[in-house]
C-alpha cells in the first residue's frame, strides 16, 4: 500500500508541472506572483478648487481671490492709465455656473520630457522607481510589481528634456514615502506631481494613467497699448513675491518655499513693434494676497516710461494658470470744458481753437482756413487790436505804451491768478511759459498746408500741428498767423510763422510760444529785435483751462 501510494503522486506531479508550464507559455504577463505596470501618461492641468460663477459675474468682481477676475487701476503721472485684469484660464467656465468645481486646463506634454514614476507599498516603504522620456516609454526598464496588492505610486517632472531631479530620503536606512522628498527645485522650473494608490492585479496588464498636476503658478502677460495708436517698442517687466528655490514633499506635494522673496522677470515679449506685445509664460514659485506686477520700463510710440508704480495686491496661487492683460489707456483725450471744445495733453487742458476764431469750424483742418485764424492781441491787454481781415498795412492809432508785467497774471508762474485784463473765456486763461514747454515736451510736432518763404508774404493755409505723444489721435493744430508789429501794427509772416502770447515776463521782455515750418521754440530772454519781442506786438492767443 505504501508503495502504491508514492507511485500515484508521480503522475499527479507531473500533471501539475505540464499546466503549470502551459499557463506561462500562453501567459507571459505573470511571472510567479509578479505583473506589469503600463504608464499612460495622458498630460498636464493647472487646477485650482473654488467656486466660479459664469463669466458676467466673474467680470463684476474686483477682490482679490486667486479664482476671481482681478482687476486694477493705476495713473501713472498725467499721460497714461494702465488697467489691469488678471484672469485664471479655466475650461468652460460658463458651465461652472454656481457649482463648487476645479478650475482645470488640460495640456499634452511635449514629446521627450522627462518624468520619474516611483512606488511605495501599502505600509509606505519605497520599492522601487523608474525613468521615462515622453514618447519613448517602451523604451524604459519594465516596472512588475506583486499582484494583489496595493501600492502608492507617485510621479514628478519639471517639464525639461534634460533634467529630472532625484529623490532623497531623510533616514537613507529607512526610506518611506514620509520620508521621501526633492531638495532645491528651482523655482523657475515648471514642476509637476502626481501620486494614485492602486490595486495591482495578478493576471493581466495594470494601466496607469498619469495627469501631471503643475505646482507652481504660471502668468502670461499681455500689454495692448492700442488706444494710443502708437507701437510698443521696448519693455521690461515681471513680477515680486518669487521664491528662488523650494523643497518638495513627495508624500503629499506639498511646497515649502526656500531662499528669499525676489522679482522674476519676464523673459521677453513677442510681438514688439506693434500695439499689442505678449510676454513668455512666467512661473512664479510663490503663495500671496500682495503680489506685484512691476514695468521697470516700456517705450510706447516716442515715449519711454521707466519705473511705473507696481500694480499690488494680486492674489497669486499655487497651481493656477493666470492671464494678465494690460491696457494702456491715454489720459490726452478731446473734450468739452466750459463750453468749450478742448484737449487734454499732458495733464493740461487746451481750448482747440485760437481766441477769436470760428468754433464752428474743424481746429484741425487742412489746410487751415481764414477763419482759423483768430485775432491779435497786445501783451496785458484784453482789447483785439486786429483781425483775420485787418488790412496788411499800419493801423492807425496803433498803441505803443507797453502794459506792466503782471497784466494778465497777478500770481505767480506755479501759482497763476487770471486777472481781469486776460481776454479769454470764464474757466480760461493765457498760458504761462512751463505750460507751452510742457505742451512741447507732450507732443510731436508736423505741418500742414504750403508755407510762406518771405516775411512780407501774407498766405492762409500753413500750420503746426502737436500731435500728443501718447494718443495719436489728439492733436492742436496752430495757424502760422504771424504777427502784427510793435511799432505800427504791420503783418509780417502770416503763413510763415507762427507766435503765441504767454502770460509769462521778464523785465521788459515777453515770452511767446513760436515756430516756423522747420522748428518749434519758446522766445524770451533778451530781445534781439525790439519790433518783434516787444510787449506791444500783436500776436494771437490760445487759452489754457484755470
Amino acid at each position: 500500500m505504501e508503495n502504491k501510494s508514492k507511485f500515484v503522486s508521480v503522475p499527479l506531479i507531473v500533471s501539475f508541472l505540464f499546466l503549470l508550464s502551459c499557463n506561462s507559455k500562453k501567459d507571459d504577463i505573470s511571472v510567479g506572483s509578479l505583473a506589469k505596470v503600463r504608464i499612460e501618461l495622458q498630460g498636464s492641468s493647472y487646477s485650482g478648487a473654488g467656486t466660479l460663477g459664469d463669466g458676467k459675474k466673474m467680470s463684476n468682481q474686483v477682490n482679490s481671490s486667486p479664482l476671481s477676475v482681478q482687476r486694477r487701476t493705476l495713473r501713472f503721472n498725467d499721460d497714461l492709465t494702465l488697467l489691469m485684469e488678471l484672469s485664471p484660464v479655466t475650461q468652460a467656465v460658463a458651465q461652472l455656473k454656481a457649482t463648487t468645481r476645479a478650475a482645470v486646463e488640460e495640456n499634452d506634454l511635449a514629446a521627450g520630457v522627462k518624468y520619474k514614476v516611483a512606488v511605495f507599498n501599502s505600509g509606505g516603504t519605497y520599492i522601487s522607481e523608474r525613468d521615462y522620456v515622453r514618447g519613448s516609454e517602451a523604451n524604459a526598464e519594465e516596472l512588475k510589481l506583486n499582484g494583489g496588492q496595493t501600492y502608492t505610486f507617485v510621479a514628478y517632472s519639471i517639464n525639461s528634456n534634460t533634467d529630472l531631479p532625484t529623490i532623497e530620503f531623510t533616514d537613507n536606512s529607512a526610506k518611506t514615502l514620509s520620508t521621501a522628498h526633492l531638495s532645491s527645485i528651482q523655482g523657475s522650473s515648471d514642476f509637476m506631481y502626481f501620486q494614485k494608490v492602486m490595486e495591482i492585479a495578478a493576471d493581466q496588464d495594470n494601466y496607469l494613467g498619469i495627469n501631471l498636476q503643475h505646482k507652481f503658478s504660471q502668468i502670461t502677460a499681455s500689454v495692448d497699448a492700442s488706444a494710443t495708436g502708437y507701437m510698443i517698442g521696448a519693455i521690461n517687466a515681471g513680477f515680486d513675491s518669487h521664491y528662488p528655490t523650494a523643497d518638495i514633499q513627495l508624500a503629499n506635494g506639498s511646497i515649502t518655499k526656500t531662499g528669499a522673496a525676489s522679482d522674476v522677470e519676464i523673459s521677453s515679449f513677442s510681438g514688439l513693434n506693434t500695439a499689442v506685445v505678449t510676454g513668455s509664460p512666467t512661473i512664479i514659485n510663490g503663495s500671496t494676497t500682495d503680489a506685484s506686477f512691476k514695468i521697470s520700463s516700456i517705450q510706447i510710440g516716442s515715449v519711454t516710461k521707466t519705473n511705473l508704480p507696481g500694480i499690488t495686491g494680486l492674489a497669486i496661487s499655487p497651481g493656477i494658470k493666470y492671464n494678465l492683460k494690460l491696457t494702456v489707456t491715454p489720459n490726452d483725450i478731446y473734450l468739452t470744458q466750459q463750453g468749450q471744445s478742448a484737449a487734454r495733453i499732458g495733464g493740461l487742458v487746451w481750448m482747440r481753437h485760437n481766441l477769436g476764431a470760428n468754433t464752428a469750424t474743424d481746429p484741425d483742418k487742412s489746410p487751415s482756413t481764414t477763419d482759423l485764424n483768430g485775432n491779435y492781441y497786445q501783451f496785458g491787454r484784453k482789447a483785439v487790436v486786429a483781425t483775420v481781415n485787418t488790412a496788411p498795412g499800419a493801423i492807425s492809432g496803433w498803441n505803443t505804451t507797453a502794459a506792466a508785467d503782471g497784466s494778465w497774471n497777478s500770481g505767480t508762474e506755479t501759482s497763476p491768478i487770471k486777472t481781469a485784463n486776460d481776454p479769454c473765456p470764464t474757466g480760461y486763461r493765457v498760458p504761462l511759459k512751463a505750460e507751452f514747454q510742457k505742451l512741447m515736451d507732450n507732443t510731436d510736432d508736423s505741418n500742414t498746408g504750403t508755407w510762406a518763404t518771405s516775411g512780407t508774404q501774407n498766405t492762409i493755409g500753413a500750420a503746426k500741428v502737436l500731435t500728443s505723444k501718447t494718443n495719436s489721435n489728439v492733436k492742436l493744430t496752430f495757424p502760422a498767423n504771424g504777427y502784427r508789429n510793435a511799432k505800427q501794427g504791420i503783418l509780417y509772416w502770416r503763413g510763415g510763422s507762427g507766435n503765441y502770447w504767454s502770460a509769462s515776463t521778464k523785465t521788459n521782455d515777453q515770452v511767446m510760444f513760436g515756430f516756423y515750418e522747420n522748428s518749434v521754440t519758446l522766445y524770451g530772454g533778451v530781445p534781439s529785435d525790439p519790433d518783434f519781442f516787444a510787449k506791444t506786438t500783436g500776436a494771437p492767443i490760445r487759452c489754457i483751462a484755470e
